[in-house]
């Protein structure tokens, strides 16, 4: 796995998220919170916006953290991942803070 697969699978793991907590045939706990609290057109794309940040800001805090960007629960540090095959996927040399922003923040992205 490369760098820009690792940030892609964080990627769609918060859009997938966020497609079941819209989704009140998912079964997702969020889901039928949702649908119970998001009564209007209009509520729910509050709703949408509001945990489409907040994932936003989850994955992509994590990813910087295990780049050494940014702490994790107060401590900051590199951090070296490897997958499987042993491939180097981060190595806390700023790769995955640059692909993360790309992913998560560039409006092409979005």
């Amino acid at each position: 796995m490369t760098p820009e697969e690792f940030v892609q699978c964080f990627r769609r793991e918060k859009d997938d998220l966020l497609r079941t907590y819209f989704d009140a045939s998912s079964g997702s706990v969020v889901a039928t919170r949702v649908a119970e609290l998001a009564r209007s057109p209009e509520q729910l794309s509050a709703m949408r916006e509001i945990l489409d940040t907040a994932l936003t800001d989850t994955f992509y805090t994590i990813l910087l953290g295990l780049d050494g960007c940014a702490s994790l629960g107060g401590v900051q540090q590199d951090y070296h991942i490897r997958d499987e095959s042993g491939n180097v996927v981060c190595t806390g040399d700023g790769t995955i803070e640059g692909l993360a922003y790309a992913s998560f923040h560039d409006d092409r992205n979005a």
